[in-house]
């Protein structure tokens, strides 16, 4: 779902720079709902993993941040960490977006997002990657 999502907001930004007189505000906003959708997509998968290996989630009002920075983290004696320093950066950067597109009720200027595109379009297939050596490394098979 997030490598999807992520693969759609390419390509809809590609198509918003190619053509002329074609509505921008709304493909601007379904740029952004695409980033917004693999973002949470991939938050998710963490969360389940997070979950199943270490018995629990972090609650309350840091949750997101939180549950990236365990991820990001071994847990002596339990599980190697799951992703990696630079997947909780640029995971930390897409939840900003997230959190950014979420709260913007009008405005929402899609040339700030931008570059959103491009850091989905390399943390989201980097994070699968990460995830399926994760599950390797603890004997189990990741979901086709």
């Amino acid at each position: 779902m997030a490598a999807r999502q992520a693969v759609r907001a390419s390509a809809s930004a590609a198509l918003l720079a190619e053509r002329e007189g074609i509505d921008r505000e709304s493909y601007g906003l379904a740029i952004g709902k695409h980033l917004h959708d693999a973002y949470c997509a991939a938050e998710k998968a963490l969360e389940r993993l997070v979950e199943l290996v270490d018995g629990d989630v972090p609650q309350g009002r840091t949750f997101h941040r939180d549950l990236l920075r365990r991820a990001a983290r071994a847990v002596d004696g339990v599980r190697p960490a799951i992703i990696s320093p630079e997947s909780e950066k640029s995971l930390a950067e897409l939840l900003g977006f997230r959190h950014v597109f979420r709260h913007v009720y009008e405005g929402f200027d899609y040339r700030k997002a931008a570059p959103n595109v491009e850091l989905a379009a390399r943390a989201i297939p980097r994070l699968r990657e990460e995830i399926t050596a994760f599950a390797a490394s603890l004997g189990l098979a990741p979901r086709a």
